[in-house]
């Protein structure tokens, strides 16, 4: 490959932007399988659960800091490893908002403050 093949297809490499392609808030782009709806919604309860103790302002000793921080660091782990898995399936981008309907299965594009800002704008 010459100098000038390769420098155009860097090029190419650089200009793609992952949330040029990102279909509008709401669009369904799959189908979750009833083990993915369970994990889906068990990792959100996870989520939930930790906001709220956030919230609760309340106070840690240190160990129950250490313990609560190593509960975190797994809900994120099996958070990431889960989306990443539905990503690759999906064949979309891991960056994308990717939201799963608990009950009845359509995985679709969640919204964003991009999303959001657009929705106002065309009140």
């Amino acid at each position: 490959m010459s100098d000038q093949q390769h420098n155009a297809s860097h090029e190419e490499e650089e200009e793609f932007n992952v949330y040029d392609m990102l279909p509008p808030a709401g669009t369904i782009i799959g189908g979750a399988t009833e083990e993915e709806m369970e994990a889906a919604a068990a990792l959100e309860v996870r989520h939930y659960a930790f906001m709220r103790l956030q919230d609760s302002y309340i106070q840690f000793d240190g160990s129950s800091y250490k313990e609560l921080l190593k509960d975190f660091q797994e809900l994120e782990f099996d958070s990431a490893k889960f989306w990443r898995a539905i990503a690759r399936r999906l064949q979309v981008p891991y960056e994308w908002p990717i939201r799963i309907d608990h009950a009845n299965g359509p995985i679709y594009i969640g919204e964003t403050e991009d999303s959001r800002e657009v929705g106002e704008s065309a009140e």
